[in-house]
């Protein structure tokens, strides 16, 4: 699978402390294995349409044909409002 990540997403990881910054980066590397990968999580009624969780954060995105579009990267009290 071929990840795309939106400006919104770049945004959210620059305004992000290294230590974690660096998990989430190899998170969303792993999606290329998608859907055998943990943590992820199908949300509904919701845009993007999955989630997957990095110690307190969440990376927001959707599987489109072969191309993951990550659409941000939020911490869990931001996630979901």
């Amino acid at each position: 699978m071929k990840i795309q990540i939106r400006k919104s997403a770049i945004r959210d990881l620059k305004n992000l402390n290294n230590p974690i910054k660096k998990q989430i980066e190899d998170k969303i590397l792993e999606l290329k294995n998608f859907p055998n990968i943990s943590n992820i999580k199908k949300l509904t009624n919701f845009e993007p349409a999955y989630r997957v969780r990095i110690g307190d954060y969440r990376v927001l995105f959707d599987v489109i044909g072969d191309d993951i579009f990550i659409g941000r990267v939020l911490h869990r009290k931001e996630a979901y409002e």
